[in-house]
């Protein structure tokens, strides 16, 4: 947010995200909304909810559970492409508009040999990302190359937020 030149404050949503959905786009947009109607709005803010999951071979790949799943992650997407999804939702307090959408961003993974996943897992880094990498990260070495939206794959589409505060603020 600090680099679209807002100032922001980060807080915790109060909501339960839907892990049983199946369709990445409800998913996220679903637990975007969730996110940001949690969050109690003050006048003049504007509250921005987001949710990424990756997406491969028809399964949603959320954060792992642990190293095991973590690692069983990255083995999926070895030398592989698959899909990262972000759903964002913008919530304006005091005009009550709302508006939700999600970014879409295509990602090839070098191939992987067990080494260098057990070395990448026990950094730590992949517990707490969708898929089980962080591009931004020592994830980024993972990457064989993208198609589309870098700020995506990281968890917050600014091109994406940008067009929808520019909807909700004007």
């Amino acid at each position: 947010m600090g680099e679209l030149g807002h100032d922001f404050e980060v807080v915790i949503p109060d909501a339960v995200e839907d892990k049983d959905c199946r369709d990445p786009v409800e998913r996220v947009e679903g637990n975007a909304l969730r996110k940001a109607r949690s969050i109690e709005g003050r006048p003049g803010h504007i509250i921005v909810g987001a949710d990424t999951v990756v997406f491969h071979e028809g399964e949603i790949l959320g954060k792992p559970d642990g190293a095991v799943e973590a690692t069983a992650m990255l083995r999926k997407l070895s030398g592989k492409p698959h899909k990262v999804y972000t759903g964002v939702s913008v919530v304006n307090w005091e005009t009550g508009e709302v508006v939700t959408r999600h970014e879409i961003t295509t990602v090839w993974f070098k191939e992987l040999h067990d080494e260098t996943i057990e070395g990448y897992v026990g950094t730590g880094e992949p517990m707490d990302k969708a898929g089980a990498y962080g591009i931004q990260g020592k994830g980024g070495a993972l990457v064989e190359r993208i198609e589309g939206s870098y700020s995506n794959v990281v968890g917050l589409p600014l091109e994406l937020v940008r067009e929808l505060l520019k909807i909700t603020i004007e």
